[in-house]
């Protein structure tokens, strides 16, 4: 398949060199294209970060730098619009300037990526993941996967997944980014007109379905209060209207280090939980997996059905 990876960017020098660091450890990083897609405006470091992909091992890199600042939803969206719709891409893998990633990332999603295209209802591909387990348990947990909905970082999406789900994307972006800055965007008529409106309607079913239903979890509910309104909140609408589930790896092969971003702050990252991501040594994942297997419930039998989006 033909793959790329997608690195998004805009002023954060210090996470975005931790990232690039941790990609350039992923020998399969760099059997696949590298794009990397900058904002721009005023606080933007553009050149500074263009200067960092450039000394870094990485060749024939892309990039994409705004003249304006677009905001991270019509960005993102016109990225994935380009590679897919423009470049023909068949799947990229999404990162963004602040998940720094384990040396087994690139391959453990890419080859998560194909084992569940043998089913109908696999929406994107994960290896992230909070586990509250102890570090002794995790070990015997390395070939797990299990349903999500938690947020969209590093994951892998197809082609055809895109083109199913985008016509409601690009809705979205027509209607509430093109005509506002992406901080003044209206969120209660996208929770009210926009959102309300997709998640009423029937859900379609995929065939030869990975996920059972009581591992199912809609993102939301039909009464939105509250909820984000981000292109990452329409995208899970969007995955879960067409029938799509989310997956992820049980242990996670990275560490999100966003104490400051756009929606980010220290009492966030606390309130969250990222304070407390119990990570086991990166080390310790590199041996080789033959079977991923879908986890339905925890060593105390109880049900593994992911929490609505976050």
């Amino acid at each position: 398949m033909k793959s790329a990876i997608l690195l998004l960017g805009f002023n954060r020098t210090d996470y975005f060199q931790q990232v690039l660091s941790s990609l350039e450890n992923n020998p399969e990083a760099f059997e696949h294209d590298l794009h990397v897609y900058l904002d721009g405006g005023p606080k933007s470091r553009q050149e500074d970060i263009v200067n960092l992909v450039k000394g870094s091992k990485f060749k024939n890199v892309t990039y994409v730098l705004r003249e304006e600042n677009w905001g991270i939803g019509r960005h993102l969206i016109d990225a994935r619009r380009t590679l897919f719709d423009e470049l023909g891409y068949d799947r990229i893998l999404l990162l963004e300037d602040d998940m720094v990633l384990a040396p087994n990332y690139v391959k453990t999603v890419f080859d998560i990526s194909d084992w569940a295209s043998n089913y109908g209802d696999i929406g994107t591909v994960m290896a992230y993941n909070i586990n509250h387990n102890a570090p002794e348990i995790q070990a015997t947990q390395i070939n797990h996967v299990i349903s999500t909905n938690r947020h969209f970082w590093g994951y892998v999406i197809t082609k055809k997944v895109w083109d199913d789900i985008k016509h409601i994307i690009y809705e979205f972006e027509s209607k509430y980014l093109l005509k506002y800055t992406y901080t003044n965007r209206p969120h209660r008529r996208i929770r009210w007109l926009f959102m309300r409106k997709w998640i009423s309607r029937k859900r379609h079913q995929k065939p030869n379905p990975m996920i059972p239903s009581e591992c199912m979890t809609p993102p939301f509910s039909k009464l939105p209060f509250r909820v984000a309104t981000s292109q990452d909140a329409i995208t899970a609408l969007a995955l879960w209207h067409h029938g799509y589930s989310r997956i992820t790896t049980r242990v996670s092969r990275a560490e999100y280090v966003g104490v400051e971003g756009y929606s980010f702050s220290q009492e966030v990252f606390e309130d969250q939980g990222f304070d407390k991501q119990n990570l086991i040594d990166f080390d310790s994942l590199n041996q080789e997996i033959d079977n991923y297997e879908l986890i339905k419930s925890d060593q105390d039998g109880k049900t593994l059905k992911p929490r609505s989006y976050e």
